[in-house]
């Protein structure tokens, strides 16, 4: 896949790293907004505290730029699925499905209807 993430997809991803630096409980978390994969245009927001990775967040773009999936790993992965399940919405974008699945380690592969 070859593609990039939009003007009003990386400032939906800037907005989200901000939220994660104005909530309180995060203020000793690293957030660390960066290009996992230029080439697919893949965007990534990792938490960690410590040195030590919490959460990973990969954005994938659709064919014109929009944030097609997200795939989330790392801590407590149940816990994002059940609370993402039960409104169907991430960061105030809406989930068309979501799922479990595994590779090198287990991940939430979510895709967007936005």
């Amino acid at each position: 896949m070859f593609g990039y993430l939009n003007r009003d997809s990386m400032q939906r991803i800037r907005n989200i790293e901000n939220g994660f630096r104005n909530i309180p409980a995060y203020a000793s978390y690293e957030i660390k907004n960066y290009s996992y994969d230029a080439h697919a245009g893949i965007q990534a927001l990792e938490v960690s505290k410590n040195g030590r990775s919490i959460n990973l967040f990969l954005f994938f773009p659709d064919q014109n730029g929009k944030i097609e999936s997200i795939a989330l790993y790392g801590s407590n992965l149940q816990g994002h699925y059940n609370a993402m399940r039960r409104s169907m919405m991430a960061f105030g974008m809406k989930i068309s499905s979501i799922s479990v699945e595994s590779g090198q380690e287990d991940f939430l592969d979510i895709y967007l209807d936005y």
